[in-house]
């Protein structure tokens, strides 16, 4: 009974409606064939060994398709480490979120305090950076991640190739590997630097097109839904209609089946059909962009 449910998920028919609900919303790492591609190259870029010129990757993906979700289910596979025996935590993997302007200074900062380092806010990025070179050599960093390097668009060229070359000293003082994560904002930054562009390697996570992948993910994702029926999500008419609705990325498409499962739930209904999509009150991207706000 319910096999069409996670163990996990299955347990959760159980609990109160609004348990369901938080448990639906959290975020849930689910595998698929681009997102396990870009985390092996993650894998190797961790294990690579020390070299004069390390390898990089530049993580593009339009918004809500999954890059952070991704970024952060990778750092869960490679925690700091204690390091009882040593002076110092191990920190294998850094994941920073990029400053809202192209700063070096605001970068350094971000870096001392996510080690939870003492400085001085009002110092110089050239004051800085000695600081931020020893705690990450202590700390033994291998792999540097800045997720959403796209902000770096709203800051000056200047400032832009700025920040690019101190990412840039930063892998080849260290001997790490560093990954910017971005929509195709960022891309256009990066081209703006050939000595950056040349080193690294860029890595796409494309719209989802309609066909068997996307079927296995509806299904993927049907698994996590605490409805008491199958839905079908994966059968031609409603996975058709969520791929249309959700335009295909996987954030708006969980947006859409939390919605739809909550709406459900609520409202005594076993399971996802269209009627619960189109009352769910869930509105599409397209939708919302033609949206105007009366003046």
């Amino acid at each position: 009974m319910n096999d069409h449910l996670s163990p996990k998920t299955r347990a959760m028919l159980e609990r109160p409606i609004d348990e369901r609900v938080a448990y639906i919303k959290k975020d849930s790492w689910i595998p698929y064939p681009h997102g396990t591609q870009v985390l092996r190259q993650l894998e190797d870029l961790l294990r690579h060994p020390k070299c004069e010129r390390m390898p990089n990757l530049a993580i593009s993906a339009r918004t809500n398709n999954g890059k952070t979700r991704l970024l952060r289910h990778f750092m869960s596979l490679h925690k700091a480490s204690d390091n009882p025996d040593g002076g110092a935590i191990l920190v294998p993997a850094l994941y920073l979120q990029c400053p809202g302007v192209p700063d070096e200074a605001r970068l350094y900062d971000a870096v001392l305090s996510k080690l939870c380092q003492k400085f001085k806010p009002s110092a110089s990025a050239r004051e800085k950076i000695p600081l931020v070179i020893d705690v990450l050599r202590e700390v033994a960093l291998k792999l540097l991640i800045i997720d959403e390097t796209n902000y770096t668009e709203s800051g000056s060229v200047g400032s832009q190739k700025t920040f690019l070359n101190a990412l840039r000293y930063l892998g080849g003082e260290l001997q790490i590997s560093i990954v910017t994560a971005g929509t195709e904002e960022m891309m256009r930054v990066i081209r703006t630097v050939p000595a950056v562009e040349n080193r690294f390697l860029p890595a796409f996570l494309p719209i989802w097109e309609y066909g068997d992948d996307y079927c296995k993910l509806l299904a993927s994702f049907e698994k996590l839904l605490p409805l008491e029926h199958p839905s079908g999500l994966a059968g031609e008419m409603l996975s058709t209609l969520l791929h249309a609705r959700s335009g295909g990325t996987i954030g708006e498409l969980k947006m859409l089946l939390a919605a739809a499962a909550e709406y459900a739930m609520r409202n005594n209904i076993g399971s996802i059909n269209k009627k619960v999509i189109d009352a769910c009150g869930y509105i599409s991207p397209s939708k919302r962009k033609s949206q105007r706000v009366p003046i």
